[in-house]
């Protein structure tokens, strides 16, 4: 049994984690892992915690609790997952109907501004995956296995496990029963962003885009920013560049030309904005890329 791995037998939990220390390179560089394991209540408890810097995410395998986080409180049942900033005050208690738990504690140097998006998108405390938890419970298995290994590049392969449970997570983080009709209302904005992808060479303004999809300007520029993690002209700059960089490797057109192809009819103006996003010019480049 590898020497970071224990179970625990008392009179309130019955548990069986890992308690890993990841190298100095995975502190500085990495998502790295801190505890994971697996839990059975052997009694009503609560575990209550502030001031760590950690983000905790479990799932209620069996029977049911509650999560507290500030004040707000949450119902927790089979099925239901739970993803916490530990910095924050929070507790979780069983009720009666003890539950069984598995958990990853993780942290790493881009963590904060992750969960920040996380929560910006309407991730919320707990949520209810709706294609259910297999598959996060797997990759919570396989970080377990993992930490568990004599990998030489362990610290890589778990940071690449959690990076993989972030995008589940980001991706299951919406509960359809309690935002049903904000996700109609998102789905529609498929269609302004296939306008945008056709559309980029053109001039478009937030006025004319509101008017055409028949929505307020103020809401649209609202719940897209939500939806894309960009404005709208963030997101019409994107594909301007992406679109360039494209004229710029595969094509011996001027700059001209192509900043005029990609909605930018003042090639120095295309030049500012290209260098702001890649760090250099247009013809930089073009000169490295085709080197």
């Amino acid at each position: 049994m590898p020497d970071n791995y224990f179970i625990s037998d008392d009179d309130v939990v019955k548990s069986n984690r890992i308690i890993y220390t990841p190298t100095a390179f995975a502190r500085t560089n990495l998502i790295y892992l801190q505890e994971t394991g697996e839990l059975t209540a052997l009694r009503p408890h609560e575990s209550k915690r502030r001031d760590l810097r950690s983000y905790l995410f479990f799932i209620v395998k069996k029977g049911s609790g509650t999560l507290t986080v500030g004040e707000s409180s949450f119902e927790m049942t089979e099925g239901d997952c739970g993803f916490v900033d530990c910095m924050q005050e929070y507790s979780h208690r069983s009720s009666g109907d003890l539950w069984q738990l598995q958990w990853v504690h993780f942290y790493g140097y881009s963590m904060d501004g992750i969960f920040e998006k996380y929560r910006e998108r309407g991730g919320e405390f707990r949520f209810r995956p709706a294609g259910g938890c297999e598959s996060l419970s797997g990759i919570i298995s396989e970080i377990g296995r993992t930490a568990s290994s004599e990998s030489y590049i362990r610290d890589m392969e778990i940071n690449g496990l959690l990076s993989l449970l972030l995008t589940e997570i980001m991706r299951n983080s919406w509960n359809p029963e309690r935002h049903g009709s904000e996700l109609a209302k998102r789905n529609d904005l498929r269609s302004v962003r296939d306008y945008l992808d056709e559309h980029y060479k053109e001039n478009i303004r937030l006025d004319d885009l509101a008017a055409k999809f028949y929505i307020s300007k103020y809401y649209l520029a609202h719940i897209f920013k939500e939806q894309y993690g960009t404005t709208i002209n963030g997101y019409l700059g994107q594909v301007r560049i992406t679109n360039a960089k494209k004229h710029l490797r595969f094509s011996d057109r001027s700059l001209e030309s192509i900043g005029a192809d990609c909605g930018y009819s003042d090639v120095n103006y295309f030049i500012r904005m290209f260098k702001k996003a890649e760090g250099m010019t247009p013809s930089e480049f073009r000169r490295r890329w085709r080197a």
